[in-house]
């Protein structure tokens, strides 16, 4: 793998402290992927989540608008044809890989899942590291690009950022010490008590899918379940409840 410079590890450090200083969860893949973008020149940059059967669930990054829920739909269907599926999440590669590792240019343009999702958004090189986030499981930062490949310089660089992903990640989706103390007094499921908790705190649904690793529909079944278990029937009142409580 090539070395890092000085000059690039200044623009990452400079790129990713005032993330640090603002680790808020609400638009941190926003500000993560532009950091990144910035440095490396990549096209666009997503993170992923990986549960333990490898599926997968789309968290958000750049480029929102491309990514809609049709295509992504196409992509965690053929997901487990990816390249780099192996590499990155069954055999949790320490660092980052790029297709061509594992197969030529015209091998990927003839693959299923380049034809069935990276064709339509016109993306056809990748470089991803893959880093775990306790409570969530297997996380993945794919960078893209749609004309040329990612150099060993630039493997460098993302290899550089992949812990400062997993040390950003958990300042802002860690779970409040008070958790535990709170589903034992309501009565609640620890991931039940963090939903909750996210709740309290004025956060939409997917932003609380996103801090949960799970989709939305999975966060309205568990507010189902919360809202019967508090006797309550809205987000306000379960709100009042869980401030009652502490």
């Amino acid at each position: 793998m090539a070395h890092l410079t000085l000059h690039h590890a200044q623009q990452l450090n400079a790129a990713l402290a005032p993330i640090y200083a603002d680790p808020r969860p609400t638009d941190l893949l926003q500000r993560l992927s532009a950091a990144i973008d910035g440095v490396m020149g990549a096209e666009m940059t997503c993170f992923d989540c990986f549960d333990a059967a490898g599926q997968m669930r789309n968290l958000g990054g750049g480029a929102p608008t491309l990514l809609t829920p049709e295509l992504l739909g196409q992509l965690t269907q053929h997901i487990h044809e990816h390249p780099l599926f192996q590499g990155i999440i069954v055999e949790r590669a320490d660092g980052p890989l790029k297709i061509s590792d594992f197969c030529s240019h015209q091998q990927f343009l003839r693959s299923s899942i380049f034809n069935e999702f990276y064709r339509l958004i016109a993306i056809t090189h990748q470089l991803i590291v893959g880093f775990n986030v306790p409570g969530q499981g297997l996380v993945t930062c794919a960078l893209s690009r749609s004309r040329r490949d990612f150099t060993e310089a630039e493997r460098a660089l993302l290899a550089f950022v992949q812990p400062h992903l997993s040390a950003l990640f958990q300042l802002a989706w860690r779970t409040p010490a008070a958790t535990p103390a709170l589903a034992a007094t309501l009565g609640l499921t620890l991931r039940e008590a963090v939903i909750l908790d996210q709740l309290t705190q004025g956060r939409p649904d997917k932003t609380i899918a996103q801090y949960c690793c799970i989709s939305p529909r999975t966060v309205q079944n568990h507010l189902r379940n919360i809202y019967a278990k508090l006797g309550v029937d809205n987000r306000t009142a379960a709100s009042l409840r869980a401030v009652a409580a502490g």
